[in-house]
């Protein structure tokens, strides 16, 4: 009885290169599922002590004149906002906030608040007007909503329920889809 051949090197170097072309593909397979079911790095719900609590007051001058205040939208969803105009994930979410505003199911419109921090007025409003923002937006000019609120970073907003409560604290470009289902999982839980 003669002892086994090994494979010619050819053949084993056949049979190493299919089991890492495989090794590789599971690997790409395994990472493709894991990013697929995450939620997106845009938009990521953040801790915040507020979750939970009655959402700070916010009141000053909007940028079209009249005076504004969160307490005046009591009774529906409201997304308070914190943006500037130099930020580039800013002007990413300004479309999906109007898509937002006016996206609700049943027609129970939603509200949005912004708030410019970090940033002029003069430059706010513009931004706002180039965006086509139709919303309220009052300048925090000392920093002091943005502090009231834990904001450290742009953009960063709150959903706040019709009783006034923050629900969910929110770091990054949002998008209205998100939001939407955000809200929706709230209204289900009792929210």
């Amino acid at each position: 009885m003669s002892a086994p051949t090994k494979a010619p090197p050819l053949v084993r170097r056949f049979r190493t290169a299919r089991w890492s072309a495989l090794g590789v593909g599971i690997v790409t397979i395994v990472l493709i599922s894991v990013l697929a079911t995450r939620q997106p790095a845009n938009m990521i719900i953040a801790s915040s002590p507020l979750v939970g609590r009655p959402a700070p007051a916010i009141v000053g001058k909007s940028f079209s004149g009249p005076t504004v205040s969160l307490g005046a939208f009591r009774g529906k969803w409201v997304l308070v906002n914190f943006f500037a105009s130099w930020c580039d994930a800013c002007r990413v979410e300004e479309p999906q906030l109007e898509t937002f505003l006016y996206s609700r199911p049943g027609g129970a419109r939603t509200e949005v608040l912004g708030v410019l921090f970090g940033d002029t007025a003069s430059d706010g409003r513009s931004f706002q007007r180039q965006e086509g923002a139709t919303w309220a937006s009052v300048a925090d000019g000392g920093g002091t909503i943005a502090s009231n609120y834990g904001v450290g970073s742009l953009p960063r907003s709150f959903i706040v329920d019709p009783a006034g409560r923050v629900v969910a604290s929110i770091s990054g470009a949002v998008t209205a889809t998100d939001l939407d289902r955000w809200i929706e999982q709230q209204q289900s839980r009792g929210s």
